[in-house]
Order: C-alpha cells, then sequence, then structure tokens
C-alpha cells in the first residue's frame, strides 16, 4: 500500500528533510519504539558496566570499544551511570508491554527493561552500604534533588527515592539543592541545605546526585576535609575529574572497582 500526502510532506520541511510517510499505527510504535530501544540500551550499558566493576574492567573504555562498531555507532545510549529518570521512556516501555499483554502477546525483551532499571536504581545504597556497613545512625550528604538541573521538579526524581531508601536504612540525611524551596511531605524531617559546604560538614558518606553546575566551581579539597568520613558516590562520574587526586577518597561510580 502506497501512503500519500495530501499535500505533499513540503509543509513539515522546515522541521526536518527526513520525512517518512508511514500509517498511523505504524507511527504510533514508532514513537514508542525509539523510546523503548533507548531504555534498552541504558539498562543494557548499566548491567555491562556492574560487571565491569566485578572483574575490574573500565566501564568507559568498554563503551568506547561498543561504539567503534560500525554496526553500534558512537551516537549510541551506551553511557554507564544512573538509571533513566523522568518519565518519558518509561512510559513507553510499559505502554508497548502493557499492549502487548492486553492482547495476549507475552513479551520477554521489552518487559525486563523496567525491572533492570528499577534495580540499578538501588546502586547507589549498595555502594555506601558496602563502604559503610550498617547505614542506621550514618549521616549521608545527598547532593541535588531535582530529576534533572535546571529545574525545581521532584516528580520521579531518582534522589528523592534514594532518600526515601535511606530513612528506611535508619540513615540521617542532609541534602543540598539550589533550586528546591521545601522538601517533599513525608522527607520533611530532612534539612535542606543551600551551600554544599553546611551539606557535607560532618556526612559518613555523600552521594552526587543532580549535576548542578555549581558543584563544578567549589574547592572540593577543602569542602571534603569538612566531611566526618571519606566516601563519595558518584553514579556519572560527574565531579571525577574535580576530585582527582585528593587523597584518601574513597570514590565510586558506575562500571568501575572501588578507586582510593
Amino acid at each position: 500500500m502506497q501512503l500519500r500526502w495530501p499535500e505533499g510532506p513540503q509543509f513539515l520541511a522546515h522541521f526536518s528533510s527526513n520525512i517518512i510517510a508511514v500509517r498511523t499505527e505504524s507511527a504510533e510504535v514508532i514513537k514508542h519504539a525509539i523510546n523503548s530501544f533507548l531504555a534498552a540500551s541504558i539498562t543494557f550499558m548499566n548491567e555491562i558496566a556492574r560487571i565491569c566493576e566485578i572483574v575490574g574492567a573500565d566501564a568507559k573504555e568498554v563503551e568506547r570499544g561498543l561504539k567503534s562498531e560500525s554496526r553500534i555507532g558512537p551516537r549510541a545510549y551506551l553511557s554507564p551511570g544512573g538509571p533513566f529518570a523522568g518519565g518519558t521512556l518509561a512510559r513507553d516501555v510499559v505502554t508497548l508491554t502493557n499492549l502487548a499483554a492486553n492482547n495476549g502477546e507475552s513479551l520477554v525483551l521489552l518487559a525486563s527493561i523496567k525491572p533492570s532499571n528499577d534495580q540499578h536504581k538501588l546502586w547507589a545504597l549498595r555502594r555506601l552500604k558496602e563502604e559503610l556497613g550498617n547505614l542506621k545512625g550514618r549521616v549521608i550528604a545527598v547532593l541535588g534533588l531535582t530529576y534533572k538541573p535546571g529545574t525545581d521538579t521532584l516528580r520521579r526524581s531518582l534522589a528523592v527515592e534514594l532518600c526515601r531508601a535511606l530513612l528506611e536504612e535508619g540513615a540521617e540525611i542532609k541534602a543540598y539543592d539550589p533550586a528546591v524551596g521545601s522538601m517533599p511531605e513525608e522527607l520533611r524531617t530532612i534539612p535542606l541545605f543551600r551551600k554544599i559546604e553546611e551539606t557535607v560538614d560532618s556526612a559518613d558518606g555523600i552521594v552526587v546526585c543532580t549535576e548542578w553546575p555549581q558543584r563544578l566551581e567549589v574547592e572540593w579539597g577543602g569542602i571534603l576535609g569538612r566531611a566526618q568520613g571519606r566516601v563519595m558516590i558518584d553514579a556519572n562520574g560527574f565531579i571525577e575529574q574535580r576530585i582527582s587526586g585528593i587523597p584518601n577518597l574513597v570514590y565510586r561510580s558506575v562500571g568501575r572497582r572501588r578507586n582510593l
């Protein structure tokens, strides 16, 4: 069946020159499939990264190797780090999974994306436990609360989920965020600071969450001197170069072995 534009695709030309004519159903599936493929790429790489941590490989090096393969390519979504957040990717994965299930089709690959991503949300908590043991009474500084920089939105924030999990473990939390006006109702007991120095003060462990650029501008050598412990968890390696060379700092990022 050949599909035709009633007036030709010219009216869309100012958006893109790559215009593909497809039926409505195909267009809907394309949209959901693109986001699901990206979500699958992220969860795939994070599982590979956790294997790298076990065997001593560097996930960033593995990423470069994967992207050198012409059938994968340099723009593939294969950077090790935190799980995907926000609602778009998860929504489209769930949409396709539910569509299949409601029509008697059992999926394996698509249905496994969200559980894998949900499991990876606990990466920072697991690494804190590895370094500090029982977290009851431990002071944890959480740097960044919004789900991404440049917004004050806490909806679907991984940092907020981490705070909930830390409270369940009995930890004491100090939070920093330059944009959030107040903590969610269930996290009202957590003090909110505007200065990183105050947040880190007396902390046993530090978790880098939202990648606010302010954290690239501070002098980490002096700030870490105010901490009780020397453990930093930074899933995406956001401030790795800023803390490089600081002595006696246990630094953990996704896809790499413990660095001291």
